[in-house]
């Protein structure tokens, strides 16, 4: 048992050293300051082990300065005994929100991605160029990537069939290539959770069988498993009439969902039952680029509503997913319902629509039982959810939109640094989408615990 007295003293000590380096940082006539050089007094008498104790409760953007003190603090992410501390005491890890955003189709093309610190409402570079060629992100979990990866003459097509995934933590770099999937799949929609405790994971694939390379057939499940090294399938296949096209799921208490849009619908994948359930989705006449995100520990569908010639005041709303568990016949069955939480105001709304590019109304938008070509006022955006925030990124735009749910506060964010020149030329001028994702940086993500 940790000492409870022991532990706010290294967390005083730890923010008593960042205070220091702050405090100097802005005192340029004394930046050359001894006191900086923390191989003398104090701190070069403190033992090793203790020291590290203390590095290890200080937040992550901290750590990362702290660094360039020394050749000893620079390699302390890759030490296995300074990350078990980190494990222990939960030290270097982000209990708020980030957002890793990447231009879309995220391959690893470009070799980075953007990390959005919401409370700090500051962007930072995450260096992605350590991953192989042809490796795209398509899900994340507890500050680990899980990417596809593609030959290289797949790429240049973009989304094709794929067998085999890796996982990583783009801080410490390290990278764990999975041994590959008992099928090969077209556009497969992959999702990953991770267990805190053990850092173990599971990776969800799902979609169309590969039978050659112009005809799928079937719609199967397998399940990766850390502890087992292994692939095994699940036991029951998808509903018919599947479309799995988005490739994008979310994970929520046992469950991993993902939209289904042909016909429309939520599918939902209980991953220790390994069984498929259809939730009908509200509104579903109405809605037009639908997103499934996590917020506030439950299911959250994001959607604009536009409909001409109805009293249906076009908008973007946002529904939550509530189990109610209901007694038929002396057996329980769980049964869902959808609870609008939040609608963007209107006002802003109307900004909203401003501040897409204009070239969004000749884009085609998915609409589920109802599409038609000639339908106005079409939006196409993306949505990420994480903690208690949702964050809304458009096509053809940089700005991006942050709702806090608890707050029930909109803002814009300030536009992201990086993008620009080439890149921006890109997003505004070819229909691409900046895709989010949830990401909580931590380096003791992918080490073994025992």
């Amino acid at each position: 048992m940790e000492d409870p007295a022991a532990i706010t003293q290294l967390r005083c000590a730890s923010e008593c050293l960042e205070f220091r380096q702050s405090y100097d940082h802005h005192d340029s006539d004394q930046q050359q300051r001894q006191v900086l050089d923390y191989t003398s007094g104090l701190w070069s008498h403190l033992p090793e082990q203790v020291m590290e104790r203390i590095l290890a409760f200080l937040p992550l953007p901290s750590f990362f300065r702290f660094r360039s003190v020394c050749k000893r603090w620079n390699s302390l992410m890759y030490s296995s005994r300074f990350l078990q501390i980190c494990s222990q005491i939960g030290g270097i890890t982000t209990r708020r929100p980030w957002f890793l955003m990447l231009k879309e189709p995220a391959i690893t093309l470009t070799s980075e991605g953007w990390l959005y610190n919401p409370c700090a409402r500051k962007w930072s570079k995450l260096p992605l160029s350590f991953l192989p060629p042809g490796a795209r992100v398509v899900a994340t979990a507890d500050g680990i990537l899980c990417c596809s990866i593609y030959s290289e003459t797949r790429v240049m097509a973009s989304k094709s069939s794929c067998k085999k995934l890796l996982v990583c933590n783009p801080l410490t770099k390290t990278c764990i290539e999975l041994p590959s999937t008992l099928k090969e799949r077209f556009v497969p929609t992959v999702g990953i959770v991770v267990n805190p405790e053990t850092n173990s994971y599971k990776v969800m694939v799902a979609g169309d069988d590969m039978i050659s390379p112009f005809a799928v057939k079937n719609l199967t499940t397998e399940v990766y498993d850390s502890r087992t090294n292994r692939w095994r399938m699940a036991a029951t296949a998808l509903p018919r009439l599947c479309n799995l096209e988005s490739g994008k799921t979310v994970f929520v208490q046992g469950t991993f969902y993902c939209m289904n849009y042909n016909p429309f619908s939520v599918l939902a994948y209980d991953i220790e039952q390994e069984e498929w359930t259809n939730i009908q989705a509200p509104m579903k006449r109405f809605i037009r680029t639908p997103n499934l995100v996590v917020c506030r520990g439950r299911l959250v569908l994001v959607a604009a509503v536009e409909k001409n010639r109805l009293n249906v005041p076009k908008s973007i709303r946002m529904w939550g997913l509530q189990k109610q568990q209901q007694q038929h016949q002396s057996s329980a069955k769980n049964c869902t319902s959808w609870v609008e939480l939040e609608r963007m105001p209107q006002a802003l709304y109307e900004d909203f629509l401003i501040r897409v590019s204009s070239s969004s109304s000749s884009s085609s938008s998915r609409s589920c039982e109802e599409t038609s070509s000639s339908q106005e006022g079409v939006l196409l955006f993306s949505c990420v959810g994480n903690g208690d925030l949702i964050l809304i990124t458009m096509q053809n735009s940089p700005e991006m939109l942050i709702l806090d749910l608890f707050e029930k506060v909109w803002r814009w964010l300030p536009r992201c640094p990086y993008i620009i020149g080439e890149l921006l030329d890109d997003i505004i001028g070819h229909g691409m989408v900046v895709q989010g994702f949830p990401f909580n940086p931590r380096l003791d993500g992918l080490q073994n615990r025992n």
